[in-house]
């Protein structure tokens, strides 16, 4: 086997990690902006979403898994800014980025936001529960 050239595995620009997408709901005159996420941001959002908790005497780490989706919501969503506080106060959710996208969204609308917020970060097809899984492993 041949060994390529380290050049090849370089960067030319970071931005090629990231990617958008638009998507329509019908209920806004605009369309969400979404991006992608990059392993070292689903690294860190997982650890947030993890806690340590005392089972049988000993302890061990549990994934929220509320926390994990709204945790990628919050840092996917580009378009419209879910910290901003007038959205925020529309909506009743001070200081919930992911709180105020459900209130703006039907359920399904949620899990079709989800759904892209995982493929356009290289998931696949794969469900939150089993991500959940391979992180617990």
């Amino acid at each position: 086997m041949t060994q390529s050239s380290i050049k090849a595995f370089l960067l030319e620009d970071a931005q090629a990690l990231e990617e958008t997408k638009e998507i329509n709901f019908p209920q806004f005159a605009d369309p969400f902006v979404i991006r992608s996420l990059a392993a070292d941001e689903f690294d860190a959002i997982t650890k947030r979403a993890t806690k340590r908790i005392k089972q049988n005497g000993t302890y061990a780490q549990e994934v929220d898994q509320n926390k994990l989706v709204d945790e990628m919501v919050a840092g996917a969503v580009v378009t419209p800014d879910l910290n901003d506080a007038e959205l925020q106060e529309f909506y009743g959710t001070i200081g919930n980025a992911a709180g105020t996208a459900r209130k703006m969204l039907k359920a399904g609308q949620w899990g079709n936001l989800l759904s892209d917020i995982q493929e356009l970060s290289g998931f696949e097809q794969e469900s939150i529960d089993d991500l959940v899984e391979e992180v617990k492993k």
